[in-house]
């Protein structure tokens, strides 16, 4: 008998013992089915986790696998572990890799196989531009660049950060609010792709720049004849990095070393002022300064020099107007120097009563209401002359458009007699320029209802 016919016996030898069985049962009508496979991830599949092991299995009854080869893109073959019906392939695989997957199966009979060959693609690893070692720049910040959208970014450890993405998230600034001074450090993220899938550690290598310093500019910086009243505003160049602990390290003093008291309060992200309380001493000379290297910004800088600068303050001169008897009065130490009939408010535009100083003047100035042409209220006055704001839009001026001073006529500003432009009354006194030359800025003005 010949090799193959031999084994045909064998084969058939083997076989009929099974389907006697299946017919002394009554299952003689049951045929093997063809064996089914599946993959998971799911052939086809683009962005896979990497992290997650790949499993194949045979369906169908008696159904098994044969063999399974995994290969990269490479032709490189991958390990797995196959077991009868089950296979499966340990994680972590590579970033950014296509897999092919050749399997072959049966069923329990042997009768029917089956070869697939499937496929799947990881997810691709964002790619950093221009290499990890950076320089943070003067706002404690970096920005990195990667050649796909990358999702959520956070620090490992110290220093903290704040990630800020582009709207594509293909560009983020990374801010280090309190990076080490002084000196190159590493700065270890925690990322993970668009679709959430963690990636490896990202360690950057940071070093700071040389911080721009911190300059301050005050309003009055090198004024004489200062305005006992007026405030003192000081300008930094960038934000301060613990904006409420500056007064403290600020100082206010006299030429000979006396402190002057005031009150001090932010108007604004870099600009702090100081109102003096009650007032500036008189005819002296006022120096500020600050403590060496307490005045930081957010990015590092500090003063190039203690002393922020210095001013000189006038007489003890103010003025006071009473609106009963529609004069004002112009007071130095104390002591009347001269007294003026005024035209305040009319009743339905009344001039405002209390504790003001003037903030600002000009020789000549286009005065007009808030109101629109042929609205009520409505009103333009060029060439205003000596014009001295104490609040808002209301001031000390020469009226030359009336001669009525000693009882109310105005919006609401206190009308003084001036010659100037003045053609109707060319000899009215010249009340409003004696008192622009003999005021300045921040003298104090008082509004009374009644004369004390």
């Amino acid at each position: 008998m010949s090799v193959v016919a031999l084994a045909c016996c064998r084969r058939l030898a083997v076989l009929l013992p099974f389907w006697a069985a299946l017919s002394l049962t009554g299952c003689a009508h049951i045929m093997p089915t063809t064996p089914e496979l599946s993959m998971a991830p799911a052939p086809g599949s683009d962005a896979v986790d990497p992290r997650k092991p790949v499993m194949i299995e045979a369906r169908g009854t008696g159904s098994r696998l044969l063999q399974v080869e995994v290969l990269d893109q490479t032709g490189k073959r991958l390990a797995g572990k196959l077991q009868d019906r089950r296979y499966v392939l340990s994680a972590p695989l590579d970033f950014g890799m296509q897999y092919r997957v050749l399997v072959r199966a049966e069923n329990m009979l042997g009768v029917q196989r089956v070869r697939q060959e499937m496929q799947f693609t990881t997810v691709a690893m964002p790619r950093l531009e221009g290499g990890s070692r950076r320089v943070l720049d003067p706002g404690n910040a970096v920005t990195l660049r990667f050649d796909r959208p990358v999702g959520r970014i956070t620090a490992i450890g110290e220093p903290s950060i704040e990630a800020q993405p582009d709207e594509e998230r293909r560009a983020v600034r990374i801010v280090v609010p309190h990076p080490p001074e002084d000196r190159p450090f590493a700065l270890t993220l925690k990322w993970e792709t668009a679709e959430g899938v963690p990636l490896p550690p990202l360690v950057l290598e940071l070093e700071r720049t040389a911080a721009p310093p911190l300059r301050a500019q005050l309003d009055l910086q090198g004024r004489s004849r200062v305005g006992v009243a007026h405030p003192l505003s000081i300008a930094f160049s960038d934000t301060l990095a613990d904006r409420e602990a500056a007064t403290r390290h600020i100082q206010i003093r006299t030429a000979d070393g006396a402190p002057v008291t005031g009150r001090w309060h932010w108007a604004g992200e870099r600009r702090l002022r100081f109102m003096p309380q009650p007032h500036w001493p008189s005819s002296t000379g006022i120096e500020v300064t600050a403590e060496p290297g307490t005045l930081r910004t957010t990015h590092g800088g500090t003063l190039e020099a203690a002393t922020l600068g210095s001013f000189t303050t006038g007489p003890d001169r103010r003025i006071a107007v009473y609106l009963d008897s529609q004069r004002a009065v112009a007071l130095e130490d104390g002591q009347v120097v001269r007294s003026f009939k005024v035209s305040t408010g009319k009743p339905a535009t009344p001039t405002v009563t209390g504790s003001f100083y003037i903030y600002a003047r000009y020789p000549l100035k286009t005065m007009k209401s808030d109101a629109k042409p042929g609205e009520p209220g409505h009103y333009v006055v060029e060439n205003v002359p000596y014009a001295q704001y104490f609040h808002k839009d209301y001031a000390l001026h020469g009226a030359w458009w009336h001669n009525g001073f000693g009882r109310p006529a105005s919006h609401g500003c206190v009308n003084l007699a001036t010659r100037t432009r003045n053609r109707r009354w060319p000899n009215a006194p010249e009340d409003a320029g004696w008192l622009y030359e003999w005021a300045s800025l921040g003298v104090p003005v008082t509004v009374y209802a009644k004369t004390p």
